[in-house]
């Protein structure tokens, strides 16, 4: 028989269910149960049946594409996080294209109405810093399915999943005030970056435990870097009272402050103590080793993909939030006191 006489209602009766199943698998769909995928599988082969994916997708408009704007290519977290994506999105039948916005708002959302343009399903956005409001209500109005990455965008109406930033600076400042640390210093990352304002608010809800004041002189803004430590540590140490430890915006920054720190003749892990954020590998590799809070990028870039492609499923299925609790990950590095 030949391709072009074979059609979904016929494989659907050869399998014995229903068209929207087959049409449901034939899009990978992970709705269905494996008995009934290997059912339609096996009627598939029987009749010699060819899926069209173009001439699919253009009968229902759809696409088994899906984007995902992310904030800078760089940094071994954003890495992860894609690799997630890509295998879980596989495993669903759809494919990535990948765009980075470099923290620029105005660029991203050229990006996201540019993806809009080229067909995808949806879009996965991990929000750059001082990113506008009119990017995500557009999406909103054009009903394309969209799932926030990472940093949390305040707006319920979007599907979330990322790390719980909060309780993870909390975590690590309370650690750091354990070993007898007062004035902490909170290292790197700009202003209206929601990552970075959470991260604050656990850092400055630490210190209210503890009964420590909080010093505003403590707090350096910086575009994160492979560098920007280098001069984030030089400002606090040059204070009058300067810190004894510091909680740096991610991974990057802090291994940067550890070079900053030996500049100016101290010992990361014996002078001044230190804790990242994100677990990157080179944390582990880094000297001394790095003390981190690991955000485990790869489940959140799996959650991210798995919401997204739910939603484009289901449109109408309520909104949903995907929080992880972090992990702190001591090593060397914070044991100065």
């Amino acid at each position: 028989m030949k391709d072009k006489r074979v059609t979904i209602n016929e494989i659907a009766a050869h399998a014995g269910v229903s068209r929207s199943t087959v049409s449901l698998i034939l899009r990978g769909s992970g709705r269905i149960s494996e008995p009934t995928r290997q059912r339609v599988q096996a009627a598939i082969s029987e009749l010699g049946y060819t899926y069209n994916r173009s001439a699919a997708n253009l009968r229902t408009q759809s696409s088994q594409a899906i984007g995902l704007i992310i904030n800078d290519l760089t940094n071994p977290f954003f890495t992860e996080l894609t690799a997630a994506i890509e295998q879980t999105a596989e495993r669903r039948g759809y494919f990535v294209y990948l765009v980075q916005s470099g923290e620029d708002p105005d660029h991203q959302h050229k990006l996201s109405l540019s993806m809009v343009e080229h067909g995808v399903a949806g879009l996965i956005i991990c929000p750059a810093t001082g990113s506008h409001p009119e990017t995500f209500e557009r999406l909103r109005t054009l009903g394309i399915p969209v799932c926030i990455a990472v940093r949390p965008w305040p707006d319920d109406r979007f599907d979330f999943a990322g790390p719980d930033n909060f309780r993870a600076a909390h975590m690590a400042v309370d650690a750091l005030i354990e070993h007898g640390h007062r004035r902490i210093a909170f290292l790197g990352g700009e202003r209206g970056n929601p990552s970075r304002d959470d991260r604050l608010a656990g850092y400055f809800g630490a210190l209210q435990k503890h009964d420590i004041g909080f010093d505003e002189t403590l707090v350096i803004e910086s575009r994160p870097s492979r560098t920007s430590g280098i001069k984030d540590v030089a400002k606090v140490l040059a204070l009058a009272d300067p810190p004894s430890a510091a909680l740096c915006y991610n991974d990057f920054v802090a291994i940067s402050v550890m070079h900053g720190l030996r500049q100016h003749g101290l010992q990361p892990g014996q002078d001044f103590a230190l804790i990242g954020f994100d677990g990157m590998p080179e944390a582990e590799t880094s000297f001394p080793p790095l003390s981190t809070v690991f955000l485990d990028a790869r489940r959140v870039g799996a959650n991210a993909a798995h919401m997204l492609i739910g939603r484009i499923d289901e449109p109408d299925r309520p909104v949903s939030r995907s929080v992880i609790v972090p992990d702190l990950v001591l090593r060397q590095s914070h044991k100065a006191s």
